[in-house]
């Protein structure tokens, strides 16, 4: 189940999904000044430029290179981010905003992404790839020892693979997406031999913490993200049905393991297929990737095309929607709340 992340500098390939939008609207959209979120975000330009922005500061650019991770420790004034280096592989870079030093905390051929700092500030969290194998684990990274520590699923296991998680600060707690690699690859064959489009495989929703997980819900859905409220009582994800027509952000309660979506598509936006929501701080809003209406379309310097992207929040109360980050000339690659 693989999907595109569709930027501007296409063809980098990510696990689990398909692309599709659906026109609704049953939701109304309020105009909020841009930038009054607390939000780090990448984004890259027609000319393949990455900015990391803390709101609408930019805190460093470079060419990109690879998909761009990053994590902000704020107290301390410190990005981490990844990037591609032809000689030395990948690469997990430590930049200190005060002085402009930077150090590369580890090279090699291990593909990381979705990068999160832990609470206390000593580790990096990941979804962490080794080159010879298909499957994600949720790992992490000790920023003294610098060693890589697999979470979920342990690295004996080939099979099971995460395709997307959220760290929950305030609960020490992780939210898990993932899947048999097995049973995805054996469901796109018997696709590709009937010539017809792959059943949804099975998406395991679970909560993790170093220690151990817990399974939550399982569904046959085509589901790209997922995210935990503050209070670890509500899951949130993306979803898209099994024609690719439809996609909507779905509100799971954990406890009762019932789901239901509550953001389709608006007057004003159009959901992308990974929308990435994210809880605000306070657990009052929901934080949205979508491409607003009449949204530019640009093309890159390689000739991609994509149209710009939007930030949206919805508040869980009033059940409106308002812009929240936008940039005219390039392509929101994703975003991070800011603790």
């Amino acid at each position: 189940m693989k999907k595109i992340m569709i930027i501007l500098a296409a063809g980098i390939v990510l696990a689990a999904g398909v692309f599709a939008v659906f026109r609704f609207s049953g939701l109304k959209t309020e105009q909020k000044e841009a930038g009054s979120s607390d939000l780090l975000v990448s984004f890259t330009d027609q000319k393949l430029m990455t900015s990391y922005y803390e709101n609408q500061k930019v805190l460093y650019k470079e060419k990109m290179t690879d998909y761009p991770a990053m994590a902000l420790d704020r107290k301390h004034q410190i990005l981490y981010y990844t990037n591609l280096d032809k000689s030395s592989g990948r690469r997990l870079i430590k930049l200190d905003l005060k002085t402009g030093k930077k150090t590369t905390l580890h090279s090699g051929d291990e593909y990381v992404d979705e990068l999160t700092l832990s609470k206390d500030g000593s580790k990096l969290y990941m979804r962490y790839n080794l080159s010879a194998e298909r499957n994600f684990h949720l790992a992490s990274f000790d920023l003294k020892t610098k060693a890589f520590t697999a979470i979920y699923p342990k690295l004996n296991d080939k099979d099971e693979t995460v395709s997307f998680y959220q760290y929950n600060q305030d609960k020490g707690q992780f939210v898990l997406l993932h899947y048999s690699e097995e049973e995805d690859y054996k469901k796109t064959d018997e696709a590709n031999s009937k010539g017809v489009a792959p059943e949804p495989t099975n998406m395991r929703i679970s909560l993790a913490d170093e220690k151990q997980n817990q399974d939550i819900k399982t569904i046959a859905k085509f589901i790209n993200d997922i995210t935990i409220s503050p209070n670890g009582k509500t899951a949130v994800f993306t979803a898209t049905d099994e024609e690719g027509e439809k996609t909507a952000i779905c509100k799971l309660d954990v406890e009762t393991k019932e789901y239901k979506p509550i953001i389709k598509d608006g007057r004003e936006f159009t959901l992308i297929d990974s929308a990435q929501p994210q809880f605000s701080k306070d657990g009052k809003k929901i934080f949205f990737l979508a491409e607003a209406k009449g949204a530019k379309l640009l093309k890159d310097e390689t000739g991609n095309e994509a149209k710009v992207r939007t930030i949206f929040a919805y508040d869980t109360d009033t059940k409106k929607v308002s812009k929240e980050w936008e940039k005219p000339n390039g392509i929101i690659n994703g975003f991070t709340v800011l603790n």
